[in-house]
């Protein structure tokens, strides 16, 4: 769907379909983002999953509207890669030791924070908010970025809750996406797409 292979279609087979840049049924050779053996397509009782062989890039999926994350999940948007970083503990002041000044934390609210992650997993924007809600699109958001290529008005949007946060895709068809946890079998569905490095596939049948 995406990459150097656009339109290309691929039949998988009845057991296992591997991805990577040197090995695989899928080979991948030009995208620098590609591990050696990056991730495996399966088809188990008629339905289609797909691992993350510990791939140094990750693979990532779009989620069904919407899907619970913990703290430290990736996800993207558009072509912007960013992680939830939970909750925000307030530091505590220990006897003997330089006292943290600073602006007070909101009474009642715990303070949690998105960040985006840059080429070579630098850290980049971040936003900290005690809100219920933080959005993330082209304008108007939390994290704006404007005219941005895949991204849209309001693409998606994070609300913490008392384990994680909820994220909801409000893409219109663009898709936000979760990196998917290694050597975890995630099910995939018709329409869903899945990130590989620079490429995108997507599911158009199962059986």
């Amino acid at each position: 769907m995406a990459g150097s292979g656009r339109g290309q279609r691929y039949k998988l087979p009845a057991s296992n379909c591997v991805v990577g840049r040197s090995r695989g049924a899928i080979l991948l050779p030009e995208d620098p983002f590609v591990s050696a053996i990056h991730a495996t397509f399966l088809v188990k009782e008629g339905a289609l999953f797909v691992r993350d062989e510990t791939s140094a890039s990750g693979v990532y999926v779009t989620i069904p509207g919407t899907e619970a994350i913990a703290p430290r999940t990736l996800f993207s948007a558009g072509l912007r890669l960013f992680r939830f970083s939970g909750r925000i503990e307030a530091p505590v002041n220990l006897p003997g030791q330089p006292v943290i000044y600073g602006a007070p934390m909101p009474l009642g609210q715990s303070l949690y924070a998105v960040e985006e992650i840059l080429m070579g997993g630098r850290a980049g924007r971040a936003v900290v908010s005690a809100a219920t809600l933080l959005t993330i699109g082209q304008a108007h958001c939390d994290l704006s970025y404007p005219q941005e290529e895949g991204l849209a008005g309001r693409h998606c949007e994070l609300s913490p809750t008392p384990t994680g946060a909820m994220l909801r895709d409000l893409s219109g068809g663009l898709g936000t996406y979760v990196r998917i946890p290694a050597a975890i079998e995630r099910p995939l569905r018709q329409g869903d797409r899945v990130r590989i490095g620079q490429h995108v596939f997507q599911v158009e049948a199962l059986g």
